[in-house]
């Protein structure tokens, strides 16, 4: 018999962290043992919400969602590992160097941290399958759209799909002429990433490669929240099968087919 894995949730009072906290107390593989965030409440159906990370940490949790903001895992996330508990960041917008940290917190306290950009299982293949097609291409621009409450620009998905496209071969960006600030997006690594925020979106992302007379779009779109529950059920379970830092969930996704 599978051992239930007991979970604890930061930034559960967020949509986010709501959903997934009542997807996870559904399902029997899983026990949802704490639920932490800066604005106290309950979540329905599963329990109340604490707003002391101590006492989040000194709970039976082994391992920790983290859905709250970018700032609160540069402040929190070392701290979680430290405790020894699994740490699963689905934020986005912390600092660059709050990842080394990351991976050195993990180390010393022999724990697995996994940084997702995305949970949704299409995202992640999406991003595979770009990396793949970079082999074959040199120029390639993405377009990311998400809902106008999502604070920061590009997200983390689009950042690590031209990370992906960057490490996989030497990009070239398309010219730069602009008559208006801005208008050809920003650029990482060769790749240049246009970022929209609308209302009537959740998370949608293009990835569109060039070449003479041909190109290739590879496109994935998220029209609901529970969407991501798949993927951050797959990331705890696999959290168990290694130490230290792994970025994305095509990461893990593969010992778990």
């Amino acid at each position: 018999m599978t051992e239930v894995i007991k979970v604890g949730i930061l930034g559960a009072a967020g949509r986010m962290g709501r959903i997934i906290s009542e997807g996870l107390n559904a399902d029997s593989d899983f026990k949802v043992e704490k639920l932490c965030d800066a604005i106290a409440g309950e979540v329905e159906g599963v329990g109340p919400i604490a707003t002391s990370l101590d006492e989040f940490l000194a709970s039976p949790v082994t391992h920790v969602v983290d859905f709250s903001l970018g700032p609160a895992v540069d402040e929190n996330g070392a701290k979680v590992l430290a405790a020894g508990k699994h740490y699963v960041v689905g934020a986005t917008g912390y600092a660059e160097e709050t990842v080394e940290a990351l991976r050195e917190a993990a180390e010393e306290a022999k724990v697995s941290c996994l940084i997702v950009p995305n949970f949704s299982i299409g995202a992640n293949l999406m991003m595979e399958f770009s990396r793949r097609a970079a082999k074959f291409y040199r120029t390639a621009e993405i377009t990311e759209r998400h809902h106008t409450g999502k604070a920061d620009a590009p997200s983390g998905t689009a950042l690590e799909t031209a990370r992906l496209i960057s490490d996989a071969a030497k990009m070239k960006a398309g010219p730069v002429n602009e008559k208006i600030d801005g208008v050809r997006g920003g650029g990482y690594g060769g790749v240049r990433i246009h970022s929209q925020r609308l209302p009537g979106v959740l998370a949608e992302q293009a990835v569109v490669f060039g070449a003479d007379g041909e190109t290739l779009t590879i496109e994935h779109r998220s029209i609901s929240r529970e969407s991501f529950l798949p993927g951050v059920k797959l990331a705890l379970k696999a959290m168990g099968g290694f130490t230290g830092l792994r970025i994305g969930l095509a990461s893990v996704m593969e010992d778990l087919r």
